[in-house]
């Protein structure tokens, strides 16, 4: 999930450097030189613009062997507890499917507007 990191004086989001701190990771602008810790920063919905925000497993998959889909890595997504109600209950117990949108980082996606090729498939 690509997280966009500007910086919060001069609004630079290509010239910005990271290196581990005791802290977590620090964000050092080289076009201002201010310097903060990335994860300081509340993470808000691209959509509603809503703080509750939960992580969920995405599975990564490729083919194997013809049309068999292997999950080879997982990673963590987004999800808005409004924007992206019916994927966060969904999602409790099981990975987000790799075509779901979440509104939480792709503005007006998730539940209403989720058009990655079609229906998501969530079975039970």
């Amino acid at each position: 999930m690509a997280r966009r990191i500007e910086c919060p004086e001069c609004g630079e989001t290509e010239d910005l450097r990271g290196t581990p701190s005791p802290e977590g990771i620090r964000i050092e602008c080289e076009s201002c030189g201010r310097s903060w810790l990335r994860d300081d920063e509340s993470e808000q919905c691209a959509t509603c613009g809503g703080t509750k925000l939960v992580r969920r497993p995405l599975a990564l998959t490729q083919y194997s062997r013809g049309t068999q889909l292997s999950i080879v890595g997982v990673s963590e997504v987004l999800l808005c507890e409004q924007c992206d109600a019916r994927m966060v209950e969904w999602s409790c117990d099981k990975a987000v499917p790799v075509n779901y949108r979440p509104a939480a980082t792709v503005p007006g996606a998730g539940d209403v507007g989720n058009d990655a090729g079609g229906d998501v498939l969530m079975t039970p």
